[in-house]
């Protein structure tokens, strides 16, 4: 499950203190859904509640509803809990939080930069404060777009999805310093309301400056391994150990981020209020343009894709989104995937299982994939995708101008800040 299916879990199965359950005081709220299975076939089933029940859920009329199952699932990430099915069919689990949260800042970091947030702050200004964007006949678009103002854009400092403060008097830049920190880069934008590519924000002393250059090195050996398994006629001179060394680098960067992992809960580890709040806040807006919803065509934005319906919704309200948005909406997942098995499952520090995995999409693929080809599914996603947004080549990393790399430019034309220095 991802983390909005992890909440509509937790808001009809998780009970607050005294056994009591979540539920509005003052509007009934739709029955219990049922997830259903994604891929059956698959060694890691993966479920998820219908479309419609997402909606269902996301536009209640009361919003402390839903601000509570947010609140219930963070703790119950924190408690490392499992999200079992029903004790009439123990069969399986749909989520586990026992070895990770399952979420990675990583996701965020790739969907701020399409300025999805940005661009939604923008719909959800203007329909409040205008009719310029016409006005919504549909209930669904108007309690979702007053549930997204109540649930990321309140003053209320005092719940696990916002990151303002006194101290922190903005969002935008608490989630910026996160990213700094943990990977050394900034967004690729600035403020909204200016042209600047940059933005004011504390940048921490204590940052990864090097992650991205690590990681990318860390792709492109994979590549080269991948390809060197599939050469049938010539010498395989793949070095799974220069991978796991790799892996190992990132983790203990990653690490030292978080602080004490082994002795820690996941609510006390540092920048997991960071994580938690932006992972949720990125897939409440990306879920809401990954079909044509009632928000979509309000707006009437529809496509037969994801960044597509982005691009023209920032194009309507005035902020154009990344140009290579499609590529990082694609990736994002797939980043966050293998970052967080480099952090806490220990399989990609294991020479042995990292060359099955390497070999694990050779023809015959085998049906279903296995955990290993599920994994290079998501490496060969990343490759692609990545050199697609940024620019820089994985494949052909000799192809690469060294010095500065910058993510590609945004539409209208300002660089992406990704200032890295390649050694």
């Amino acid at each position: 499950m991802d983390i909005l299916d992890n909440v509509i879990f937790a808001a009809y199965n998780r009970s607050l203190t005294g056994n009591r359950p979540i539920q509005s005081d003052y509007v009934a709220v739709p029955s219990a859904p049922t997830a259903v299975l994604t891929n059956p076939t698959s060694p890691a089933p993966i479920w998820t509640y219908q479309v419609f029940d997402k909606l269902n859920f996301c536009t209640v009329e009361d919003p402390a509803f839903i601000e509570t199952a947010i609140i219930r699932h963070w703790y119950d990430v924190d408690a490392q809990d499992i999200y079992e099915f029903p004790v009439a069919s123990p069969t399986d689990q749909y989520s586990s939080f026992v070895d990770s949260s399952t979420y990675h800042l990583m996701y965020a970091y790739l969907l701020e930069n399409t300025r999805i947030l940005q661009i939604f702050e923008r719909v959800i200004e203007r329909y409040m404060n205008d009719e310029e964007l016409g006005i919504s006949n549909g209930l669904s678009t108007y309690n979702w777009i007053h549930n997204s103002e109540r649930l990321f854009f309140k003053s209320d400092t005092s719940k696990v999805s916002n990151l303002r403060s006194l101290i922190r008097p903005s969002a935008d830049a608490s989630r910026r310093n996160a990213y700094q920190r943990m990977f050394g880069m900034d967004l690729a934008f600035g403020d909204a309301a200016s042209q600047s590519d940059s933005l004011a924000y504390v940048r921490s002393k204590s940052s990864n400056q090097q992650f991205i250059v690590l990681f990318e090195r860390y792709l492109s050996e994979i590549w080269q391994g991948y390809i060197n398994a599939r050469n049938t006629s010539g010498a395989n001179t793949s070095d799974t150990n220069i991978l796991v060394e790799y892996a190992q680098q990132l983790q203990e960067m990653m690490a030292a981020r978080r602080g004490d992992t082994a002795n820690n809960t996941y609510a006390h580890l540092n920048l997991s209020r960071e994580e938690y709040s932006s992972v949720l806040m990125t897939s409440w807006f990306s879920f809401i343009i990954s079909y044509d919803s009632p928000v979509v065509n309000y707006l009437s934005c529809q496509s037969s894709t994801i960044g597509e319906r982005l691009i023209k919704i920032g194009n309507k309200v005035g902020i154009q989104a990344h140009r290579k948005c499609q590529s990082l909406f694609e990736m994002a997942g797939s980043a966050a995937t293998i970052l967080l098995a480099i952090e806490t499952t220990g399989l990609l520090d294991d020479s042995a299982w990292v060359g099955r995995m390497l070999s694990s999409l050779n023809p015959p693929v085998p049906t279903p994939l296995s955990i290993e080809g599920n994994f290079m599914n998501a490496f060969l996603t990343v490759i692609n995708n990545w050199e697609k947004a940024t620019g820089h080549k994985i494949k052909n990393p000799e192809a690469n101008v060294m010095g500065t790399v910058k993510v590609q430019p945004a539409s209208n034309g300002a660089s992406l800040k990704q200032k890295v220095a390649l050694n």
